[in-house]
């Protein structure tokens, strides 16, 4: 019966995703698009209650559908995580989040489109190491502890040598989230995000470092999370990859002060369409 309650909820849970990918396809024609599923599993994933992607026995499923697409005047991105397991973000104990006490199921998806000032107003803005600067949003929503987020913000295209993408951005971040007491907090925020591609041995590798971070978060200080991807081309649609997380910031004294930090090491497997 567990077992099934998570198949359905993964199988909704997809299905969203791909509905959203569906209507934005009806609306806006890109020029070049991927799109991917991928999962991943752990067997150490701590309980961690501000990201709320722990788990009871420290196992975690994760499936990702990520899509990334060129358009006219800019781009857009989204991702649409489901995580599984036992009492997944169940930190305090009496579960967490929109799924309800039974918390065998999560959900996060980001939607983060950009556009490109030298596309709309047709003049060279590049300067430097930059490319290009973007208006950008990244709205941020997920089952654990309601949690929500809206960004706005610059984005920056870097021409640097050896990787084929290279992105820092920084918003104003309004962020609401039922474990911090429910209020909006504003606060800075930092993204970067880069495409290595490299080959070794004869085989193709791609490494995708993440950088998040979070000024001044109120109790919890500075945030901190990073998660490298490391991906081995299997053939034109199977990659299969490591990701290594790693977050830390601040506790807050009801959940004992000190330093929380956290390494995630997971396997995975990518679909490519």
């Amino acid at each position: 019966m567990i077992r099934n309650k998570r198949l359905a909820a993964l199988l909704t849970s997809c299905g969203v995703a791909l509905g959203m990918a569906t209507a934005y396809s009806a609306h806006a024609v890109e020029s070049w698009q991927n799109t991917n599923v991928n999962i991943g599993y752990t067997t150490n994933s701590k309980f961690d209650p501000v990201f709320g992607t722990g788990t009871e026995d420290k196992k975690l499923t994760t499936v990702r559908l990520e899509h990334f697409g060129v358009h006219e005047y800019g781009d857009n991105y989204f991702f649409f995580d489901t995580y599984h397991g036992k009492g997944v973000g169940n930190f305090f104990g009496d579960g967490a989040g929109s799924f309800g006490e039974e918390t065998g199921n999560q959900y996060f998806g980001v939607w983060n489109p950009r556009l490109s000032l030298s596309r709309i107003s047709g003049k060279d803005l590049s300067f430097g190491i930059i490319k290009d600067v973007n208006l950008a949003a990244r709205l941020e929503r997920g089952s654990y502890a309601n949690f929500r987020a809206d960004n706005l913000g610059l984005a920056f295209d870097l021409d640097v040598p050896g990787f084929s993408f290279f992105e820092t951005d920084f918003y104003a971040r309004r962020a609401r989230f039922t474990g911090d007491g429910g209020d909006a907090v504003k606060t800075l925020f930092w993204r970067t995000f880069a495409i290595l591609p490299f080959e070794f041995g004869g085989f193709q590798f791609t490494w995708s470092p993440l950088l998040l971070v979070n000024f001044n978060n109120e109790e919890r200080g500075t945030t901190v999370f990073v998660q490298p991807d490391l991906w081995l081309k299997i053939n034109s649609h199977f990659d299969i990859g490591y990701r290594h997380e790693y977050a830390r910031y601040s506790k807050t004294d009801a959940e004992g002060g000190g330093t929380y930090s956290r390494h995630t090491p997971t396997l995975q497997l990518r679909w490519n369409f």
